[in-house]
């Protein structure tokens, strides 16, 4: 069955909330304050209840116009399912709990997209900083290689973001996580999001599934309109994280094994230790350059500038055994079916 034409679609924007109600309120501010007219906010609550009950204040302050669902910590994954579960709209519009909207159309850059019965979803403009015309440099012999890239996932299933881009793209490959909207029929036909996976492609379960089901026409597209600001400085945020290596590795097990290898048996499993090298590869350089490390025996021992690279060394040596592991593990299993 197509789609129906959205010209004025009741759209649900989900917040999902971790232990930052006090930025939280900083996006609710903005989001009652928009132009459309034709809107809920439903914010996922899954903080300790010690966070919940210093800032609980700072939300309930908001009774009556913001519907507030408490969970434990559900994952990315499966707060958007849960969330997606509480929402009434037509359309679900995703925001982090780090990040802030910009201006007061935002939601209505979304809502407008959906007028076209073939557009299923839509991922808006990250930017780092107000007023930011484009922070990319990437045109080589006449090819825009950040437009070229932007939310496309390469051969080896990692997903390329470039929402800093300034120029619509239809299609894209998968929308990003944070700044997206997309028809709650499309996530309820095809069963949400693969629950069990933490961090890396946690995103990309529904994305493989709709190009797999999609009718002739349907696409997902990029909208430089809606646009929300990154925040870089908050504990938690993408600038300020404390990741181990174990647990990239872990994550990216997961991803591999259990949505790569359910996709693309074929691929994954004919190429599956060039994938494990590359995965150990990937995941050692976002541990370098993303996360602020804390290994007390480590930096007891070689200082801040050596103690990560040990650590690698010590990862890279239990690494097969993770490996072993996942191997034998049996698949979580998922119904598909959000209530």
């Amino acid at each position: 069955m197509t789609e129906a034409s959205l010209s004025h679609p009741f759209m649900s924007v989900l917040i999902r909330s971790y232990n930052r109600l006090p930025y939280v309120s900083k996006i609710l501010e903005v989001c009652l304050n928009q132009t459309y007219d034709k809107y809920e906010i439903v914010v996922l609550e899954q903080s300790a209840d010690d966070h919940w009950d210093k800032h609980r204040k700072i939300i309930e302050k908001y009774n009556g116009k913001i519907n507030v669902i408490r969970s434990h910590p559900l994952g990315p994954s499966g707060a958007r399912n849960v969330g997606v579960s509480h929402c009434k709209g037509e359309v679900v519009l995703f925001v982090d709990d780090d990040d802030i909207p910009v201006g007061d159309n935002w939601i209505a850059e979304h809502a407008k997209n959906y007028i076209d019965p073939l557009c299923i979803g839509v991922s808006g403009r990250h930017i780092h900083q107000l007023n930011e015309v484009s922070r990319y440099n990437n045109i080589k012999w006449g090819v825009d290689h950040a437009y070229e890239r932007c939310l496309t996932i390469s051969f080896m299933g990692r997903g390329r973001v470039f929402t800093g881009i300034n120029t619509v793209k239809k299609p894209v490959e998968w929308l990003h996580g944070n700044n997206c909207s997309i028809r709650k029929s499309c996530i309820l036909n095809l069963g949400g999001w693969y629950p069990y996976i933490q961090g890396l492609g946690e995103e990309h379960s529904l994305y493989f599934k709709f190009q797999k089901k999609k009718k002739l026409g349907e696409y997902l597209m990029f909208d430089p309109q809606p646009i929300v600001l990154r925040k870089f400085d908050m504990p938690g945020g993408v600038g300020v994280r404390i990741i181990p290596l174990h647990n990239l590795l872990v994550h990216r097990m997961q991803y591999y094994h259990w949505v790569i290898g359910d996709f693309f048996p074929l691929r994954f499993y004919g190429l599956y230790f060039i994938f494990m090298l590359y995965g150990f590869h990937q995941s050692a350089q976002m541990f370098i350059k993303n996360s602020s490390f804390e290994d007390v025996f480590w930096q007891r021992w070689f200082g801040d500038k050596l103690s990560k690279y040990f650590y690698i060394v010590r990862e890279l040596v239990l690494f097969p055994f993770m490996v072993l592991k996942f191997l034998i593990k049996p698949k979580p299993k998922w119904n598909e079916i959000i209530n």
